[in-house]
């Protein structure tokens, strides 16, 4: 199944901000309350672990609200997660700065995931947003963190495969239905009223779930843009498929820059 780059709803700035809220809620708590995303999280926990990481930038955050059930799944008082986008929700941020005692933070600006400020160190994670860009633009944000010497991680949770593909859309009506009849507390007129009643938000949030399968990268795909990255044979890399909720999975890609060898080591 070839790549298509397609637009999806949720990337117009001239959607409608209730549709766009109602899409945004439908994808956090699928993802939450599905645990979708809790073996990937394991294993960025033993990758923080292992390499004494306690700083993540979540660039392309969205509404934030993963990373708040991400810092609750690390469950470490030490690790701090900063939340970034080119187009930041400020008061939500702020609302999940407060709700997770500190462990969360925001940037106030708009960040370029092409040219992310060299203040803002710390792991860079991406989670189910790498799909929105070009080939292009996925090489450079790969080199703009090779070139700034920082840790990168991926996690995509859409694949491009017809198997991906149908479950999805089985699985999607039935998801839309429960969270707009209570899935999603408290109950809210809005999103039973966009979700089911006129579901005209239940199917923006199934055509960009479409699209978003039909953008995703393969690992091969992945690793071909890594290769074409100058100074990327200075990093780690770690391209791999992780179990997901119900036999689903995720794309994860880490890279690392290598460890310095001590005074006394020799390159074998």
């Amino acid at each position: 199944m070839r790549r298509a780059h397609l637009f999806e709803f949720n990337d117009m700035p001239w959607l409608p901000s209730p549709l766009r809220k109602t899409i945004m809620e439908f994808l956090h708590h699928m993802s939450v309350q599905l645990r979708m995303y809790d073996g990937s999280f394991d294993v960025l926990a033993e990758l923080m672990k292992q390499r004494g990481l306690t700083s993540i930038q979540a660039l392309c955050a969205g509404d934030g609200g993963l990373m708040l059930e991400l810092s609750r799944h690390l469950d470490r008082e030490d690790v701090r997660i900063q939340l970034s986008d080119k187009h930041p929700s400020r008061e939500r941020f702020e609302e999940l700065a407060r709700e997770s005692g500190g462990r969360l933070s925001h940037v106030e600006q708009s960040v370029d995931v092409l040219d992310v400020p060299a203040h803002l160190s710390g792991l860079r994670l991406i989670v189910n947003a790498v799909h929105h860009f070009e080939p292009a633009q996925v090489r450079g944000i790969l080199a703009d963190a090779v070139n700034k010497g920082q840790p990168i991680v991926f996690l995509e949770p859409v694949q491009r495969d017809l198997v991906s593909l149908l479950r999805f859309s089985a699985a999607t009506p039935l998801i839309s239905a429960w969270l707009s009849l209570g899935g999603i507390r408290p109950l809210n007129p809005r999103r039973t009223l966009l979700g089911l009643v006129a579901p005209v938000g239940a199917l923006c949030f199934f055509f960009d779930g479409v699209v978003s399968h039909l953008r995703a990268y393969h690992l091969e795909e992945w690793r071909e843009l890594i290769q074409q990255v100058e100074g990327s044979e200075g990093y780690d890399w770690d391209l791999r498929q992780l179990s997901g909720f119900m036999g689903s999975r995720i794309s994860f890609l880490s890279g690392l820059p290598k460890p310095r060898r001590g005074a006394g080591e020799q390159a074998v």
